[in-house]
């Protein structure tokens, strides 16, 4: 689960050169902990927002106090830093180079962020992230509950993957009502858009939504008519309200469509979607039994398998996926599409 102590082992593996946590890890925690929410029939409040920028708006002293808390030497830090703040930037395209360049500039400030491509930057954003969270918990927010097989106290501050972060929040206390919870909420929000504004980064509303989940007492989920509210981002002093969605409604996080419900009717319709297009791809293409068997294996079922890890679905539903995949391209790679799915 994404808490503090978690972000700062993922920053130290990403310097380390080690393998960190697949953004389809991070969708089914956010799923776990959906379906112990549900399962609890507990109540909170689940804030997805997306960075603007990210590496391109990070501060410079931010970065360099990071990686020093992490013990990065600081000659190796201010040579990344130097060259970022003193080279000559322009931009390529399919045209050719720019003939306009930016930085570096002797007579204002120098360029910030830690530019797309810089192999660091990565792993500085979660050296950020890991302080950013632990702030958090220090403030207190997060959905604290008790794991259901270790039975061991947790307490989870948000899930997130790059610039993308779902922050959780919930209270138990038999006097506090979802108005209360609400109230909390933006708060939360708002302590999470200003730590993030001192990084030099910001929150962009129109990317940014949220879920209040609370069963009422005829076991069905409260909706937005019965119990009203609203969060707003501060936006740079200029306010903007996020979208509030119902729990049955799902959006597309890393690549996966999810909801607060739990039921992934939206998922398996998009994977019917890809599949119908891929089977079109492949059915429309002159290619040899060779390359058909390597579109089917390393592109269409890789495809289809990213999801899995963070979904539940039937045999059926599988089959039905698969289905018009199989049938466009079997006949291509020269194997018998009516063979029995054990011998194909």
């Amino acid at each position: 689960m994404w808490n503090g102590e978690r972000a700062k082992a993922l920053a130290r593996d990403n310097l380390g050169g080690r393998k960190g946590m697949r953004a389809v890890e991070v969708n089914q925690n956010w799923t776990l902990a959906n379906d112990h929410i549900r399962g609890r029939r507990a109540r909170a409040v689940i804030i997805s927002n997306d960075a603007k920028g990210c590496f391109d708006r990070i501060a410079h002293v931010v970065a360099i106090l990071a990686l020093r808390h992490l013990g990065i030497p600081r000659p190796a830090i201010m040579s990344m830093i130097t060259t970022i703040q003193q080279m000559q930037h322009y931009i390529r395209t399919a045209f050719g180079e720019s003939e306009r360049s930016c930085g570096p500039n002797p007579s204002g400030p120098p360029p910030q962020g830690l530019i797309q491509g810089n192999g660091a930057a990565p792993a500085a954003w979660s050296a950020i992230t890991a302080i950013l969270v632990d702030c958090m918990k220090g403030e207190g927010y997060g959905y604290e509950a008790w794991a259901p097989i270790s039975q061991r106290a947790m307490t989870l501050v948000c899930f997130g993957f790059v610039d993308d972060t779902d922050l959780t929040l919930n209270n138990d206390a038999p006097g506090v009502t979802s108005a209360d919870l609400i109230d909390e909420a933006q708060l939360e929000l708002s302590t999470w858009e200003g730590l993030l504004s001192a990084t030099g980064g910001a929150l962009a509303p129109e990317k940014s939504y949220w879920y209040l989940v609370e069963v009422g007492p005829d076991g069905k989920y409260i909706s937005k008519a019965k119990q009203p509210g609203s969060l707003f981002l501060f936006n740079n002093g200029q306010p903007a309200t996020i979208e509030r969605l119902e729990v049955t409604e799902a959006r597309e996080t890393l690549g996966i469509w999810s909801r607060p419900d739990g039921l992934m009717i939206d998922e398996l319709n998009a994977l019917k979607s890809k599949a119908l297009k891929l089977a079109d791809a492949v059915r429309t293409k002159c290619i040899n039994p060779t390359e058909a068997w390597y579109s089917i294996n390393h592109t269409i079922m890789k495809t289809i398998e990213y999801p899995l890890a963070a979904t539940s679905m039937s045999k059926k539903d599988m089959q039905d996926i698969m289905r018009p995949i199989l049938q466009a391209a079997l006949p291509k790679a020269r194997i018998q599409k009516h063979f029995p799915r054990k011998l194909v």
